[in-house]
């Protein structure tokens, strides 16, 4: 691991010379006041200041909303013919967040887990990831650190850490960091844990929303509130829309079906993002469906951040904290405010 510094200016030109040779994407800002990860181009607005976290988080590029998992053919002479696709292409995620760096961490996990996905750890395996430090909440709906993942930076190639003066502690982590890096001019920094020391300490104490327990007490709170009126109060204006769920940087469920072409002969098999928050989710085979009230896809959900996937894979949290599905529900309802107020009444004697 080596730390050099940098200007914005300078990382700014650097990654718009990567652009010229590999596709980068970075968060620009996309009407008003949402941001989106969007491929560099030369015309691209690229800065790190007054950012917002993107709409759709940084995984989703390595996870498409649909893709090819094969395609196959039956032959006249019976024979069955299978091409499965797997995308090998290489990427650049830049700007990545902490919270979005441990949303890659999770995902790497989980998709690694039991039978590997060669689909999604293909793309991730292509995929260099360049990450900058927040140096204060991004908005009102962060709570980040309350999950431990505001100085997450494993699965990082490239970490960017904004210091005193304006300038950029730039960390290469990774041997394909410091290929990234191989050939550009950069000021030594021999002093860099130091730097990092100082940039934590000059971050606000309240760095965004906090929860009245511990973090690590988080999934005794979940479980012992199974039968609890929190489950119901949060779903009184709960579409069932799934928002929350496609915009998370953790969730990973879809869905599989096959296109048959017009031949009846060949077709192709596809993968759909699905979400737990919708009413079909949980429908099986003869019409039943185990969790068709909103208020038990609610407690699924919330379970399974803080509580089941915490415990299976013992990395803390599954909600990094990004405040999306607050920031995207058109009902307003808010994971953060469910956990707060399961944790109230966790507090009670």
């Amino acid at each position: 691991m080596t730390d050099s510094i940098a200007s914005q200016k300078e990382i700014i030109g650097w990654i718009r010379d990567l652009a010229g040779s590999h596709p980068v994407f970075f968060p620009e800002r996309h009407g008003k006041n949402s941001y989106r990860f969007q491929t560099v181009t030369h015309t691209s607005d690229i800065q790190f200041d007054h950012y917002r976290p993107s709409i759709v988080p940084p995984v989703k590029c390595i996870v498409p909303a649909r893709e090819s998992l094969l395609h196959f053919e039956k032959k006249a002479d019976g024979r069955v013919l299978l091409d499965a696709p797997v995308d090998s292409s290489f990427r650049i995620l830049a700007g990545v967040r902490p919270c979005d760096l441990k949303g890659l961490f999770l995902m790497d996990l989980f998709f690694a887990d039991g039978i590997a996905d060669p689909y999604y750890l293909t793309r991730r395996k292509n995929t260099f990831v360049i990450a900058y430090a927040c140096p204060a909440a991004c908005d009102e709906y962060a709570f980040c650190a309350a999950v431990d993942s505001l100085d997450h930076r494993n699965g990082a190639d490239v970490f960017l850490t904004p210091i005193k003066g304006g300038d950029l502690l730039v960390t290469a982590i990774t041997d394909k960091g410091a290929g990234l890096l191989a050939g550009v001019q950069l000021e030594a920094c021999l002093d860099g844990p130091a730097k990092r020391i100082g940039a934590i300490a000059a971050r606000p104490d309240a760095f965004g929303r906090s929860f009245q327990v511990n973090p690590t007490n988080l999934p005794a709170v979940i479980k012992k509130n199974w039968e609890s009126p929190v489950w119901e109060k949060h779903v009184l204006d709960c579409f069932s829309c799934g928002t929350c769920n496609l915009v998370c940087p953790t969730c990973y469920c879809f869905d599989i079906h096959d296109d048959l072409n017009l031949d009846a002969s060949s077709g192709t098999r596809h993968r759909t993002w699905d979400a737990c928050m919708l009413p079909h989710f949980s429908a099986v085979a003869g019409g039943h469906n185990f969790r068709a009230d909103p208020a038990g896809r609610q407690r699924h959900r919330i379970k399974r951040k803080f509580e089941y996937l915490p415990e299976k894979y013992g990395h803390g949290m599954v909600c990094v904290g990004c405040g999306r599905c607050g920031r995207q529900c058109t009902s307003g309802i808010d994971i953060f405010d469910i956990v707060t107020d399961l944790c109230a009444i966790g507090d009670q004697p």
